[in-house]
């Protein structure tokens, strides 16, 4: 029985915890599918907005595409469209994968993959190119506000290698707004070999604190020694703030080209705050399974495991 001198939650809220517990759970059932595709056709714009976000986990299932292509290209809530725009990076990403932007890895594809029959391959291949075809509308439509387009480009950041993408990556980075620089940085994260010039410019103790972690975790997939150093540099310089130190412990563990670097985590790993020393312990467990892959692929010729 209802306690009166406790009110009942908000219906709104208690949806929304369903919601998040479908999203941490990864539990995209049927019956969680279906509650999803009932959110997004919420009057409430944060049961919308929720079920936009829940949605990047089952983009492909019946009707959900439909509807997450409409909220982001109309939907009166510009935070509502955010989040289904959001959602749409994980579309890219898939089509990327699946070799679409490359004709020839797509009959590869079609061709090893025998449990994909040849209609759900093509479906899927149109899905994608709906989505990327709004998402590009969405970046070259000048009436557009500037929040939707920062989120868009970085739903786009999958297609970093294409110049197209990278043209708006690199308009974005010399805006003189901090917002649209910071989303330049993170879509570079995907492809950081392309940009190691910006990416080391920004890497510095002078660069406002927000930018430059946006800039070192863009780094994590580099494998620039020029890079290394300068989030070495910032390391050394960082003082105690357990931020910027986590985030170069780890960058620095992934790109694996630092003199002495098993020493500098080992050091940080015995540091009094327990996020720093957590992290180290992170970069150490990373660093060692890289150097043991490392070997394996360099000196025995076998692929890491």
């Amino acid at each position: 029985m209802h306690d009166p001198h406790f009110p009942e939650e908000p219906a709104w809220r208690e949806t929304l915890k369903r919601i998040s517990t479908i999203r941490e759970l990864d539990d995209y059932s049927t019956a969680n599918v279906d509650f999803i595709a009932e959110c997004l056709e919420s009057l409430d714009d944060r049961v919308r907005g929720g079920a936009a976000l829940a949605a990047e986990g089952c983009l492909f299932e019946r009707y959900i595409l439909d509807s997450i292509l409409q909220i982001a290209e109309y939907d009166v809530s510009d935070a509502v469209r955010k989040a289904a725009i959001q959602s749409l990076e994980a579309a890219v990403d898939e089509g990327v994968n699946q070799g679409f932007e490359n004709e020839e890895d797509f009959d590869t594809e079609l061709r090893d993959m025998e449990e994909w029959d040849d209609f759900q391959m093509e479906s899927l291949q149109e899905d994608y190119r709906r989505v990327k075809n709004l998402l590009l509308g969405i970046l070259q439509n000048e009436d557009e506000i500037l929040e939707i387009k920062e989120v868009t480009l970085k739903a786009l950041s999958g297609l970093g290698f294409k110049s197209y993408v990278r043209d708006w990556i690199e308009d974005f980075f010399l805006s003189d707004k901090k917002s649209s620089r910071l989303t330049a940085v993170l879509s570079m994260g995907k492809y950081p070999g392309n940009w190691e010039k910006q990416l080391c410019e920004t890497i510095s103790p002078e660069t406002e604190k927000s930018l430059l972690m946006e800039a070192i975790s863009a780094s994590f997939l580099s494998e620039s020694q020029l890079i290394a150093e300068r989030v070495e540099q910032v390391l050394q310089r960082s003082g105690e703030d357990a931020d910027l130190i986590s985030y170069a412990l780890y960058t620095l563990a992934n790109i694996n080209r630092t003199e002495n670097l098993a020493e500098i985590l080992q050091k940080f790993s015995t540091h009094p705050n327990e996020r720093v020393s957590g992290a180290a312990k992170a970069a150490i467990e990373l660093y060692t399974k890289k150097s043991f892959n490392d070997y394996l692929e360099d000196e025995l010729g076998m692929e890491d495991i």
